[in-house]
């Protein structure tokens, strides 16, 4: 459950980022984009690119969790903070593999070909990571910010 939530919400707010990033360069060439149109756009995207863009994501995130909780074994306390990173840089790495590998040196997506395009796909992986963090914690009470104990009754 924790990991379909984390790659729900990874998926969402890339699209989300894709779509206003591709809308903004329109209004830079002049074309006037309305409200009505933005959602229009962003509902199309989030559906239309489900089939190739969500499983990218899926196996992303798969195997920045499986690495993040590997070191996670010795490093434990930093388990928000490892998921969260595993989530930023398995999205970046994804869409350089993609770059190398698949479209011959281009950019898979589009919007990843400016710095601020790229950076919104990462910064959506890192809260991917950091929902999954908080949804697969068998240990909810787990804080890393100290508290002071709650007083005992008595």
């Amino acid at each position: 459950m924790a990991f379909v939530a984390a790659v729900v919400v990874n998926y969402v707010l890339a699209v989300l980022a894709y779509t206003q990033l591709n809308l903004s360069n329109l209004v830079d060439m002049g074309i006037a984009v309305d409200l009505g149109l933005r959602f229009q756009a962003a509902l199309h995207d989030l559906v239309g690119m489900t089939g190739l863009y969500l499983p990218i994501i899926a196996v992303a995130l798969l195997i920045a969790f499986l690495i993040a909780r590997l070191v996670l074994i010795w490093l434990p306390q930093l388990r928000t903070l490892g998921y969260i990173a595993a989530g930023f840089v398995g999205i970046f790495a994804i869409d350089a593999l993609l770059g190398l590998f698949v479209t011959n040196g281009l950019h898979g997506l589009a919007v990843t070909r400016t710095p601020i395009g790229l950076i919104s796909q990462c910064v959506a992986g890192a809260v991917g990571g950091y929902v999954f963090s908080l949804l697969s914690d068998k240990n909810p009470t787990r804080s890393y910010v100290n508290r002071r104990p709650a007083p005992a009754d008595g």
